[in-house]
């Protein structure tokens, strides 16, 4: 299984294209087998190509969930956040390559994760943390914070999406928010 989060500069007709240009460029990459970093890199050969002015970030996960592991690469996008069972949360500093768009020879390093039980996985888009007149660092622990609160560890996801949403301003920027989270694993 795989997951991806992406934001694209703007908020027009062109914008929008491009951002499904990118999409099916993810899709068809991951669909043949690649790992993260290879699919960042194909799509962002791809959207160099294409000759845009506009850059994108995302954040790509393939998960295994029956070994509860994840890799993870990143194009300039925010760090995911992980929440443990026992409510505690990271910010995954995975490292990451530049966002999609600016050099077609560009390199998307990935990273193993661990997932354990209980193990809640939150990719989302900046417009959740770069509020106006708030330090990007501060809206993230803010969040991490209000994740590592966010109802029991096996509480629905979309109650726990409820909870980060809740008093998230309207009409800032658009905002995306993903929640993974693996089952119990089916026996070998």
């Amino acid at each position: 299984m795989a997951a991806v989060v992406g934001d694209i500069q703007g908020h027009n007709a062109t914008a929008a294209a491009l951002m499904g240009q990118i999409r099916t460029a993810v899709r068809a990459h991951a669909s043949g087998g690649a790992d993260p970093r290879r699919v960042l890199a194909l799509t962002n050969r791809l959207l160099t190509a294409l000759d845009t002015e506009l850059l994108a970030s995302a954040a790509y996960v393939r998960l295994d969930p029956r070994r509860r592991r994840a890799l993870l690469a990143s194009a300039g996008h925010p760090h995911p956040l992980l929440r443990h069972a026992d409510g505690r949360v990271e910010a995954l500093d995975a490292p990451g390559g530049m966002l999609l768009g600016i050099d077609p020879k560009a390199a998307y390093p990935h990273t193993r994760l661990a997932l354990p039980a209980g193990a809640t996985l939150a990719l989302y888009t900046d417009g959740l943390t770069d509020l106006p007149g708030t330090d990007p660092d501060h809206a993230l622990t803010a969040l991490a914070r209000r994740l590592s609160g966010a109802g029991e560890p096996d509480a629905p996801l979309d109650e726990i999406a409820d909870a980060l949403l809740q008093d998230h301003p309207v009409g800032t920027d658009d905002t995306t928010l993903l929640l993974l989270r693996p089952t119990e694993p089916v026996p070998e």
